[in-house]
């Protein structure tokens, strides 16, 4: 555990408050940026329909197969509600791989990921594919709506597999970027559909339904053969 705590491969100044100072105003400073783009280039009740599902998206067990199609539904553009989900995914992993010694300290949240960090030798035991992927394996990880694959979740994990605070946090970023496009993307689509014909709509749901199912009952039989493998 004592690896996973160590922050040495990250540091910005040699002043150990300017540089704590710092670690803190990057995931805070990104997310308050996100908020004044939004306030400034949208109207305000779109800007406090955004907010409020941001807000959701932080409370489990909220995700973005949730917080995306509803803010579709309500009228935002696909590619702005996926940039934001990607955006609150980077705040976080951000906020973990920089600040997880101070994370473990906040009330609720941190008793929640230290049990996650005791568990997390044992997930990766359970699933040795996962490390032998290495890169690859946490960005599937992020992007598989595992139980707990969100980006602090994810961010933990990666540092517990060895990987730099810069490694874990670009891996949270791919992933995020891929399934929160590809969920806006399929969701847009099919709300259209609905709108134009809900028949259709109707349809096209069942078969993304139908699709979800099969893909994830073949990544099931996929994943347990790499785990008798391992």
């Amino acid at each position: 555990m004592t690896g996973i705590l160590s922050l040495r491969d990250v540091t910005f100044h040699a002043n150990p408050l300017a540089d704590r100072a710092i670690k803190l105003a990057l995931p805070f400073g990104l997310g308050a940026l996100l908020l004044l783009v939004l306030y400034l280039t949208r109207s305000y009740q779109e800007f406090l329909t955004l907010a409020g599902l941001l807000f959701v998206y932080l409370v489990p067990p909220a995700g973005k197969e949730t917080v995306i199609p509803v803010g579709i539904g309500l009228g935002e553009p696909w590619w702005l509600i996926a940039a934001c989900t990607v955006t609150v995914d980077l705040c976080c992993s951000l906020f973990v791989a920089l600040n997880l010694d101070l994370t473990l300290k906040i009330p609720v949240l941190g008793p929640f990921l230290g049990k996650f960090m005791a568990g997390g030798r044992a997930f990766l035991d359970a699933r040795p594919w996962l490390e032998r992927l290495s890169t690859a394996g946490l960005v599937v990880f992020v992007i598989v709506p595992f139980q707990g694959s969100g980006g602090m979740n994810a961010t933990i994990l990666g540092r517990i597999m060895g990987f730099t605070a810069q490694r874990a946090v670009g891996c949270v970023l791919i992933g995020s970027f891929v399934s929160s496009y590809a969920i806006a993307l399929g969701a847009d689509a099919v709300i259209g559909l609905f709108r134009e014909d809900p028949t259709l709509g109707l349809g096209a749901l069942g078969l993304i339904a139908l699709l979800i199912v099969g893909l994830w009952f073949l990544w099931k039989r996929y994943a347990s053969s790499l785990d008798c493998e391992g």
